[in-house]
């Protein structure tokens, strides 16, 4: 008796394991499934350890439009396009996002102004700048 209980309660368990896992899958794919004139980076924040420092950081751009075309990302305060593509509607590229303020980058059509998604990333400190500066001699 012991021995048919034990084998159902581990049928159940494989049963309701797999369910959960199928479930699990479905609602991943539905919900990581490229949208629309998307544009994705990660991380989205870049921490430095003083204000004013260069922040270093490898960013990876992930970017989806609805149809095949050459697309550019653009850094765009400076308009300066990091990477190009020729016939796809969706690209990655790793980035070594390198600067001491914030920055938006966007995508582009080749040779257009127009951007059609856009992401900014967020440069932060974990000390701020006093505001005096320190002197570089004491008098006792």
């Amino acid at each position: 008796m012991i021995l048919t209980y034990q084998k159902h309660l581990a049928s159940f368990v494989f049963g309701f394991t797999a369910a959960v896992c199928l479930y699990t899958s479905s609602t991943y794919a539905e919900n990581n499934s490229p949208k629309e004139n998307e544009l994705v980076v990660t991380p989205l924040r870049c921490v430095a350890l003083r204000q004013g420092q260069i922040c270093y950081q490898e960013v990876t751009f992930r970017w989806h439009q609805p149809e095949v075309g050459n697309y550019c990302l653009v850094e765009l305060s400076s308009s300066d396009n990091i990477k190009c593509w020729s016939n796809v509607k969706t690209g990655e590229v790793d980035f070594d996002f390198q600067s001491d303020k914030s920055l938006t980058y966007g995508i582009r059509k080749t040779d257009e102004q127009t951007n059609l998604s856009s992401v900014h990333i967020t440069v932060s400190w974990v000390f701020k700048s006093s505001k005096r500066p320190k002197a570089s001699w004491k008098l006792f």
